[in-house]
């Protein structure tokens, strides 16, 4: 699975660096947390650079009036100079200078502002114009700029700029980049059962699992829980549509993740989907169990899948991924549940299977399931 967590930080820190990702490309190794860091320390230098002046802005603003310091804002300081002044602004003088600052140039010069540095500022501003703001940005596609505003708005700007944005599948783009996940569970809170419906099927139609899979891993485990439960219920479409994304993009770490937490019977209704039928699903799944170290999460699971699903990935194993038999054979436990579902999934294999399945086997739990299951239904098939 790409990492997601790390790929939305490079996205960031080109953004900082003002250069395009693939020139960080060589940066994708190091976790999400340590380019976090980077990224932060790497502001922090650039604004004390040029602190002293910003400071220095920042005090001529309070002694000349208002309407002089905006017209010298838009004319010659211009976005970049005033975002940085403005986390140096008393935050009411700050609040007051804006109103009268077009919208335009309030959100270009959203692009150079420090939401930390300027919270005070932006827990005063007046929620009509922070909308229209939210408008423009959208619409100039300013997704990141965005997500860092979420961090740090207060709840009554946040849900008011939520409900200004129709586009669900905006709301998942900036969600991705949103790193308080706090402030996603009050999202997530806020909307009502047809607009997280909305948010589902729009993942679907424009193919972003993964950013919502990467989302769902951060947000509080009530939240995720919700929102696995909403899409579980979902048409047929969707749901293959996941299964899809998963084994494209290999995202069985998060979904196996999220699988641990979710009631057996919302397994099971994925794992009915045909989909899981498919031979190249089913490698994609043992593929990444082996890559990702995830056969703790895949046993957890052998019995929620449903003996006709755990048959066809002992089928496809056995006939293409005997490796995976043996791994998993020898990490299986005694498990009284466990070993029923094994004996009954390895009952509807053929007697073929059967065989190279157990010849695959490391002689544990596995291996003995695969040959009660032959002794008691010698000529069963798939």
């Amino acid at each position: 699975m790409r990492n997601l967590a790390t790929q939305a930080e490079l996205v960031k820190l080109a953004r900082i660096l003002q250069t395009d990702t693939g020139e960080l490309e060589h940066l994708d190794y190091l976790e999400a947390e340590r380019l976090r860091t980077l990224r932060e320390g790497i502001t922090e230098a650039l604004f004390e650079k040029f602190r002293p002046t910003f400071t220095g802005f920042a005090r001529l603003s309070s002694i000349v009036p208002l309407a002089i310091s905006a017209r010298i804002a838009e004319r010659v300081l211009g976005p970049i100079l005033a975002g940085r002044i403005a986390g140096e602004m008393a935050p009411d003088k700050a609040i007051d200078l804006a109103a009268r600052l077009s919208d335009s140039f309030l959100a270009d010069t959203c692009l150079h502002i420090d939401p930390v540095r300027a919270r005070p500022i932006i827990a005063g501003f007046p929620v009509d114009r922070a909308i229209a703001i939210t408008r423009l940005l959208l619409a100039r596609g300013e997704i990141i700029t965005m997500s860092r505003f979420v961090d740090v708005l207060p709840e009554h700007t946040l849900f008011a700029a939520t409900d200004a944005i129709e586009n669900e599948s905006d709301l998942l783009e900036i969600g991705f980049f949103v790193e308080d996940s706090k402030q996603l569970d009050r999202v997530i809170a806020h909307l009502d059962r047809d607009r997280r419906e909305a948010i589902v099927a729009a993942a679907a139609s424009e193919q972003l699992w993964p950013e919502v899979l990467a989302t769902l891993l951060r947000i509080g485990e009530h939240a995720r829980l919700a929102m696995a439960e909403l899409a579980m219920a979902q048409n047929a479409a969707i749901l293959d549509s996941l299964i899809r994304a998963a084994a494209q993009d290999d995202l069985w770490p998060a979904l196996l993740q999220i699988a641990d937490e979710m009631p057996s019977r919302l397994i099971g209704t994925l794992a009915s989907e045909p989909a899981f039928t498919d031979a190249a699903v089913i490698r994609s799944v043992i593929d990444s169990v082996i890559a990702n170290d995830l056969w703790a999460r895949f046993r957890n699971q052998t019995t929620a899948m449903g003996e006709e699903r755990l048959a066809r990935v002992l089928e496809v194993a056995a006939n293409e991924r005997k490796p995976f038999l043996w791994e998993l054979d020898r990490r299986l436990q005694a498990d009284d549940a466990d070993r029923d579902a094994l004996t009954n999934a390895s009952a509807r294999l053929s007697a073929e299977t059967r065989q190279r399945a157990h010849g695959a086997c490391a002689g544990g739990l596995l291996a003995e399931a695969l040959a009660d299951a032959g002794r008691s239904t010698p000529d069963s098939s798939t």
